[in-house]
């Protein structure tokens, strides 16, 4: 543990499967109560708001356990970057504390002995890394998603990782604490960049690597992008655009550079791979239960087994997945209504904002932000003071918002595409903002 992380460790988090195993007997004699039991796999950030949006609906039938392999509870994953640049601590981004939990009557068992290695459906039982097997009438999976990994040479040198938790953040604190350490990131996508701009703010030199002409351009037009770019190489952030990963050259087992396909070569002593995710299905691969990409589930979360609930990043509704935190505690609640049998409420997906956590850039951008065919765009191009916004409007509805520099109307720009607002009324003042609306 770095003295940076060691130093946030909150008195109350969860050491590891020795600091648990008395709650362990609480879920030993399942026929002991007349609660049912709730099995919950995963402590993440779906798991969290689904037990908080639980003990809200006072779901007091069940008796809940939660496994989670990593050693604390459940955080904001979204705030590593900022723990990472050191503008928030482990304290700050914990979202419930141990004592939560226990004030909840949740038993968290916390450690990788608590890794689920298997799942039986008939039996409606889970067995553990550490041997124990915990029974079920309800299980809710919230297994979340792995990274991916670019299948080069050298990829399984030291020093070569993904930015998922926080033993990443620790091995990326103790390799930025080394005079003259340089990182090389795989990706210009919005994770790669916040982790990119918070190795620079711990010293070391960064140079991003990325397929695409310009950064994350799955959320930007290249304007947008171009701004983005600039004010990153003003922080000492370099970029190589355009380009191929070739392979990862090391020496003694350990990542030394990245070579690109260009012929170029990056010296790194800590390569961090971004490049993207994807669902965690390796539980459920040898049962009954159906899947494709994710774990398949109906608009209330139901997998094809009505015992077995799943949400958050390892699902697949029809053909979509997720990997932003709104829909996910989108699932968590209507899981909640479903098992509480307290509303028919469903999950619909909707448009998702995206916004960069990296300090000193201000950056929305949510829907189409392109223009189609017979669509309108309205922009602002205020680029040498560091603005920019492009609006796109289709039969007088807001299709698309990307603003760049000021970033203060999103929400509300996100509110008039999810409720279809005809906006043919304001449509001349609809790029100043709700601001300049409300004052004239």
């Amino acid at each position: 543990m770095t003295a940076a992380l060691q130093a946030a460790r909150s008195p109350e988090r969860v050491k590891g499967p020795e600091r648990v195993k008395g709650l362990q007997r609480v879920n030993s004699d399942h026929h002991s109560s007349a609660k049912k039991q709730l099995l919950v796999v995963g402590n993440g950030m779906g798991s969290v708001r689904f037990l908080e949006k639980l003990t809200e609906q006072h779901g007091h039938q069940y008796q809940v356990t939660v496994l989670s392999e990593e050693h604390c509870p459940g955080y904001n994953r979204i705030q590593l970057s900022k723990l990472l640049a050191g503008s928030v601590d482990l304290q700050g981004i914990q979202l419930q504390p141990e004592s939560w939990y226990q004030d909840q009557n949740i038993s968290l068992l916390s450690g990788s002995d608590y890794r689920v290695s298997a799942l039986d459906l008939e039996l409606k039982r889970v067995e553990t890394e550490g041997g124990q097997s915990f029974d079920y009438d309800h299980l809710v999976l919230a297994t979340g998603s792995l990274p991916n990994r670019i299948p080069v040479s050298g990829a399984d040198l030291e020093g070569v990782m993904a930015f998922r938790n926080l033993d990443d953040v620790e091995q990326m604190l103790t390799a930025s604490s080394h005079p003259e350490a340089q990182a090389v990131v795989i990706g210009g996508g919005l994770l790669g960049l916040e982790c990119a701009s918070g190795l620079a703010r711990r010293g070391m030199k960064v140079t991003v690597v990325d397929t695409m002409p310009i950064p994350m351009a799955r959320q930007l037009d290249e304007k947008a992008g171009n701004l983005l770019q600039e004010a990153l190489e003003e922080t000492g952030i370099e970029f190589r655009c355009s380009a191929m990963l070739d392979s990862y050259t090391g020496e003694d087992g350990k990542v030394t550079g990245v070579q690109l396909k260009d012929g170029e070569w990056l010296q790194a002593s800590l390569v961090v791979v971004t490049a993207g995710v994807r669902p965690n299905i390796e539980l459920i691969r040898e049962t009954e239960l159906e899947y494709d990409r994710g774990i398949l589930v109906n608009d209330r979360m139901q997998t094809s087994d009505p015992s077995v609930t799943a949400i958050g990043e390892c699902v697949q509704l029809n053909t979509d997945l997720f990997g932003l935190v709104a829909p996910v505690y989108g699932h968590a609640e209507v899981a909640v209504h479903r098992l509480l049998g307290t509303s028919g409420e469903r999950f619909e997906p909707v448009p998702i904002p995206t916004s960069l956590k990296v300090d000193g850039i201000d950056l929305f951008s949510s829907g189409q932000f392109v223009a189609r065919e017979n669509d309108e765009e309205i922009i602002i191009d205020a680029a040498g003071v560091g603005i920019y916004r492009k609006l796109v409007v289709s039969d007088n509805k807001l299709k698309g918002a990307l603003l760049y520099g000021d970033a203060s109307d999103g929400l509300w720009y996100q509110e008039l595409m999810e409720t279809g607002q005809d906006i043919s009324d304001i449509r001349d003042r609809l790029i100043f903002g709700k601001r300049y609306l409300s004052a004239a």
